[in-house]
């Protein structure tokens, strides 16, 4: 059978030996050898066969076989091997195998693990290793810390193999973030589950068409950027990302968000720009900690009205949608600085928006709007009112007593302004424009 595997050039022949030889429980010596002989049969398959399903079958077995003893011919191949398929088994058994060393008597796994990562040559890891040294004895790192680390390793060395200059981020041999921008990604790469520590993952520029589920296994993520992508739905399990500050969707083919997505509390930042999302989670409101939420060019006809409990919400774009009604529980975003709803289908703006006194910035262009209510003029700190592109014959008094006013966007309405109205608007200093 080993004669075949070695001088056959089938590879169809090659495979069915070897899979008969995974399949029977191996004791070498009843093929008239040592076992030891078989386990340095596969290695050398690993190592040098020409074919990669020789090569992927190979470490499949030795990994199976005699998991202690694979560890070695697995690292050195993990940096030497170019297939794909082969680079995606070595790893996962790599790390099959730090995983099953913390399940062994502590004093000999915590050796075996030192070992490794004194082999480490990557300067990252080297210096990152020696700083927590410095902190403390070796034989005083957890099991669990010394597996973070060589798993942390292998990951970075797959990926780097995998995709042409990527850009990472380490500290204490931990990978903190990774830009995956422009790599054709279609999908999230499976290693990246194992980096339990990563902190900002970007995908931007990807054809990246859904998100696995198993996203919520990189608890510390703080920033997640799929901009400029295909998906089309995210999984319920992203509503684990309990550390998640900032979420970037900016054009994507949303047409619905995961309820799960309101269990967000921590999250700061917000982008759905240029999706197709036609309603947002009831729950909304949930997400307290929200500072900037952007939802220019969807198809939102209405908001739901907990997005009243927004008490920290600073900027809300709402532009480019189907909205045909300001509801009153955006007027209650005390902490709003930034407003804009251009080009909506908007009649009317609610009396209730002077109560928006921390606003600085108002955009309502591009609606349909035949009057502006004098109780704009309650906005203390506005400092760039755009109300062009509308259906107004004139323009609030109140307006006069905008004192931060600095910008006025007047163009493309029907507005008959006495002159001696616009010579106290010009008086004032404003950059008007028509």
């Amino acid at each position: 059978m080993i004669a075949l595997i070695e001088n056959s050039t089938k590879i169809k022949h090659r495979l069915e030996s070897l899979h008969m030889l995974r399949e029977i429980s191996i004791n070498f010596e009843n093929f008239g050898g040592e076992r030891d002989s078989l386990i340095s049969f596969f290695e050398n398959l690993l190592i040098s066969d020409t074919d990669e399903l020789i090569r992927n079958e190979a470490a499949l077995i030795l990994f199976h076989e005699n998991e202690e003893k694979a560890l070695n011919p697995m690292r050195w191949a993990l940096h030497h091997e170019e297939s794909p398929l082969c680079l995606q088994t070595i790893l996962n058994s790599l790390i099959k195998i730090v995983e099953n060393l913390i399940q062994k008597k502590e004093p000999i796994a915590k050796l075996i693990m030192v070992h490794e990562i004194k082999q480490i040559k990557d300067k990252d890891f080297k210096i990152g290793f020696e700083t927590l040294k410095s902190t403390k004895e070796a034989g005083d790192f957890t099991l669990r810390a010394l597996a973070d680390i060589l798993i942390n390793y292998f990951v970075l060395v797959y990926l780097k193999k995998s995709y042409w200059r990527l850009k990472y981020r380490i500290e204490q041999c931990k990978i903190l973030e990774l830009d995956f921008i422009f790599k054709g990604l279609t999908k999230l790469p499976n290693a990246i589950k194992h980096l339990r520590y990563l902190k900002k993952l970007t995908l931007r520029y990807n054809q990246i068409t859904e998100l696995p589920d198993w996203i919520e296994s990189i608890r510390d993520l703080e920033s997640l950027n799929l901009n400029v992508n295909n998906i089309n739905m995210l999984p319920a399990t992203i509503g684990s990302l309990s550390h998640l500050e900032e979420l970037l969707l900016w054009k994507n083919e949303l047409q619905y968000l995961p309820d799960s997505i309101c269990s967000l509390l921590s999250l700061k930042y917000l982008n759905l720009r240029l999706n197709q999302l036609k309603f947002l989670p009831y729950d909304i409101g949930n997400l307290i900690s929200l500072l900037e939420l952007n939802l220019h060019d969807n198809k939102l006809t209405e908001v739901p009205e907990s997005i009243s409990s927004l008490k920290l919400l600073e900027t809300l774009n709402l532009s480019w949608n189907l909205l045909t009604t300001l509801s009153s529980s955006i007027t209650n975003l005390k902490s709003l600085k930034s407003l804009n709803i251009e080009r909506n289908e908007l009649s009317e703006i609610p009396e209730s928006i002077g109560s928006l006194t921390s606003l600085e910035i108002l955009n309502i262009g591009d609606n349909k709007l035949e009057n502006v209510p004098e109780t704009i003029g309650s906005l203390k700190n506005l400092k760039i009112l755009n109300i062009s592109r509308n259906r107004l014959t004139s323009i609030p008094n109140s307006i006069l007593s905008l004192e931060n006013l600095e910008e006025l966007y007047l163009s493309d309405n029907n507005l008959d302004i006495d002159s001696t109205f616009m010579k106290k608007l010009i008086d004032k200093g404003l950059k008007i424009y028509f």
